[in-house]
């Protein structure tokens, strides 16, 4: 469970990061929160032995051009 919080967390910071380089302050805004949004959707996780629905998540960021 830790690892998987880990994990998480990084992801998260990878994300505010990452979104640190959009200009436009309304964009930065959405895309942020559709990230929060989808770390709350998925919060209810304790799948700890595998990697599928964390991998879908951040996939799903990376679809939104939110992570590369």
């Amino acid at each position: 469970q830790f690892i998987q919080r880990q994990r998480a967390l990084a992801l998260w910071r990878k994300i505010l990061r990452s979104s640190t380089g959009i200009t436009d302050a309304a964009t930065k805004k959405d895309m942020r929160q559709f990230a929060r949004a989808e770390f709350e959707q998925h919060k209810h996780v304790t799948d700890l032995t595998g990697k599928t629905q964390f991998d879908t998540m951040k996939g799903t960021l990376i679809n939104a051009g939110l992570l590369q």
